[in-house]
């Protein structure tokens, strides 16, 4: 993402003055270059929401969950721009690289959905390590340890994991955990059942109309786009939605207010 660090984008530039008392420039004096930049930066609003707009998935989830503060947000940005290596859940990770959700993890693994969010949150298993490690194709260190180092090694077994045979099909199964969830979202969306199947694949999303859709799955598009055409497409503005550990759908979704 294109992100630069100057004068110009720093909430201490009020109308060309500099209230920040920086290296550069002190308390109230006037900003003769807006494309330097001194250890005092932060965003001002426009900088701050392209941030948690823009920035990669992971990190303006962790940010929207409250998991991190803004500063941390803003340090591991950095770091993810200029390339450094920074921790990533390894399901936020297999989100990103397979496409695939906690869901879809479950249903390959042919455990039930409460087993892969207590992987995520509370971490694996020892009996579950090579389980998880061997279906899908990853190494434990990685399954245990991962960072945007190993993007490249991810690539890698991406291939091989959709190298199976009849792997979208076994995605696509239907346990009865997995059945019941789907009623319960077409009751829950007021949308029709096979839809409502299509949608079972999503674990967790937020969006905001601020937001680019590439970084989504194909079945979060979908959900996303049903929720804004039957919301009044230029009303929605926010769409919060998450799956329990008990495999419960949760939605909140934001208007725009009219005034």
């Amino acid at each position: 993402m294109n992100r630069v660090k100057e004068c110009r984008n720093c909430e201490f530039n009020f109308d060309g003055i500099c209230v920040g008392n920086s290296d550069l420039y002190e308390y109230g004096e006037s900003i003769t270059d807006d494309a330097k930049c001194c250890e005092n930066w932060n965003a001002n609003l426009d900088c701050f929401s392209y941030e948690i707009y823009n920035a990669p998935r992971f990190l303006r989830e962790a940010y929207h969950d409250c998991s991190i503060s803004y500063s941390k947000f803003s340090s591991l940005l950095d770091d993810y721009v200029n390339g450094k290596s920074i921790q990533i859940s390894i399901f936020d990770a297999l989100k990103l690289i397979y496409g695939i959700s906690m869901v879809d993890i479950a249903v390959l693994l042919d455990v039930t959905f409460g087993v892969v969010y207590r992987a995520k949150t509370k971490g694996f298993a020892k009996k579950r390590i090579e389980q998880f490690s061997s279906g899908l194709y990853i190494d434990r260190e990685i399954l245990l340890n991962c960072t945007t180092y190993n993007f490249d090694k991810l690539r890698q077994s991406n291939k091989l994991f959709w190298s199976q045979s009849n792997i979208s099909e076994k995605l696509n199964t239907f346990p009865d955990w997995k059945k019941e969830l789907s009623k319960t979202i077409s009751c829950y969306l007021k949308c029709p059942i096979n839809f409502a199947r299509e949608f079972t694949r999503v674990d967790k999303l937020y969006w905001n109309a601020d937001m680019p859709l590439d970084d989504f799955t194909e079945s979060e598009k979908k959900m996303i786009n049903y929720i804004i055409k039957h919301n009044n497409k230029q009303d929605v503005r926010e769409i919060n939605y998450f799956l329990d550990i008990a495999c419960q759908p949760h939605l909140e979704v934001m208007m725009v207010n009219k005034k």
